[in-house]
């Protein structure tokens, strides 16, 4: 008998099955180019891969009509199973635990790779997908989405992650971007760019953004690794680069910088003040010393009671806090 194929439209990974559907006949299910397909071959083909693949002993596999039906039974019931697991791997779960995995759930119409509701304006994008939403709103202010993902996690143990993003990029000249938003704002209501709340009633870390940076480069170029980077444009100054303000509550410490290296906060800008502290205090522990030459020599510390003028290692003045008031 000649090889036949049967195709089915499948996206998964690769899979390689193998099933006795009649005695003398052996069916082969694999994936290739996009398809299920499974062919089926004579008697031919060695009998040892097949005995390997049922519980029932050697003593089976002779010319007993009962003791064939009954491995055929075997094969064609795990074939089955191990061919539903494959074409659809979160409904074969679902069928045999619905409580943990329940089935999905449909409505709505079905999308194309291209969607739009009104005509926005034209974006010069290379894109596989694109949703297109133009809006004249003018009743009961709310919100419009074009995409609205809605992920709970009830289980303990999980990392849930609602979005997943990756891009592998070798380019030269070009710009890579995993994530681009870009906000064109031509009225007065508060606008954001990017908008990220978070609600904590659990103990441990909550962080309304989390940036982790890795340098692995190990050659000699100069290499720019930088983890938030904040440009002004435009004609006009904009007001604040970063600002934390208290809302109906606030924060114990606007910033914490709790890692080590060269400079805690490194100003090379030009600013009128580099540090305006109004009526906030400046602290430092006794013997830190503020630094008046740009290099560390000549300093001011307290240090065991003492306001000390230091050059070098070297102190060449020094007030005692615990005398008498007079004049320096």
């Amino acid at each position: 008998m000649e090889p036949t194929f049967r195709e089915f439209l499948l996206r998964e990974s690769d899979i390689s099955i193998s099933t006795q559907a009649h005695f003398d006949l052996y069916t082969f299910f694999r994936y290739q180019e996009g398809h299920i397909k499974y062919t089926r071959l004579t008697k031919e083909f060695p009998m040892k891969f097949w005995q390997s693949r049922i519980s029932q002993p050697s003593s089976a596999c002779d010319d007993n009509p009962e003791n064939d039906f009954a491995i055929r039974r075997a094969f064609l019931k795990g074939a089955f199973a191990l061919l539903l697991g494959a074409l659809f791997p979160s409904k074969s779960k679902a069928a045999l635990n619905p409580s943990e995995h329940p089935a999905l759930q449909t409505e709505g119409e079905v999308l194309k790779t291209t969607v739009s509701q009104g005509v926005p304006p034209i974006e010069p994008l290379d894109t596989m997908i694109r949703f297109e939403r133009s809006d004249n709103n003018t009743g009961r202010a709310m919100t419009h989405e074009i995409l609205s993902l809605i992920h709970e996690e009830k289980g303990p143990n999980s990392y849930p992650w609602t979005i997943y993003s990756h891009l592998t990029s070798n380019h030269v000249q070009g710009d890579a971007c995993v994530l681009c938003s870009r906000l064109t704002k031509n009225n007065r209501g508060w606008s954001a760019g990017l908008h990220s709340e978070v609600f904590s009633y659990a103990p441990m870390v909550a962080l309304g953004v989390n940036i982790e940076m890795s340098n692995l480069y190990d050659g000699n170029d100069q290499t720019v690794v930088i983890g938030l980077n904040i440009q002004a444009h435009g004609s006009k100054p904009c007001q604040y680069g970063i600002q934390i303000e208290d809302a109906d509550s606030h924060f114990e410490k606007g910033i914490g910088l709790n890692g080590k290296g060269d400079a805690g906060l490194d100003i090379t800008g030009k600013f009128g003040v580099g540090i305006d502290a109004h009526d906030n205090s400046i602290r430092l522990n006794e013997g830190a010393a503020i630094e008046l030459d740009g290099v560390g020599k000549v300093r001011l510390r307290y240090n065991q009671g003492r306001i000390e003028f230091m050059y070098g290692e070297r102190c060449i003045g020094h007030i005692n806090t615990d005398g008498q008031d007079h004049e320096l």
